[in-house]
């Protein structure tokens, strides 16, 4: 199994997040949301992602402190999840969970939330 790197104020400039790495059309709203996760970093947002060129990705942050429209107090919301292409069932999307849970107990968290759709 590959690595999974968790981004942080100081590796994102070299580090790609995911989002639109294939399309050059979306290059500005790219730096947008890099510009975005530095600032958010310091509010707890995680970003994990496998260490390989693939839309492989988990990001939460501290429900109180996210973006979503949600009253769940002290929760970890879980903003994105994604594990696409030749990475599914191969245990990539389990891994980003378990860590992701594994930072819910050690901050004291009752858990981890997200808001899905129906589609």
């Amino acid at each position: 199994m590959k690595n999974i790197l968790q981004l942080s104020p100081n590796n994102i400039d070299s580090e790609h997040i995911c989002c639109a790495i294939s399309d050059k059309k979306c290059g500005e709203g790219y730096q947008l949301k890099k510009d975005w996760l530095k600032k958010e970093f310091d509010n707890g947002y995680v970003f994990r992602r496998l260490d390989a060129r693939a839309k492989v990705f988990i990001e939460y942050v501290p429900a109180e402190k996210g973006w979503a429209p949600v009253d769940a107090p002290n929760y970890l919301l879980i903003n994105c999840f994604w594990v696409s292409g030749q990475y599914k069932g191969k245990g990539y999307g389990k891994e980003l969970l378990r860590m992701a849970m594994e930072d819910a107990r050690k901050q004291g968290k009752n858990g981890l939330i997200t808001v899905v759709g129906t589609k």
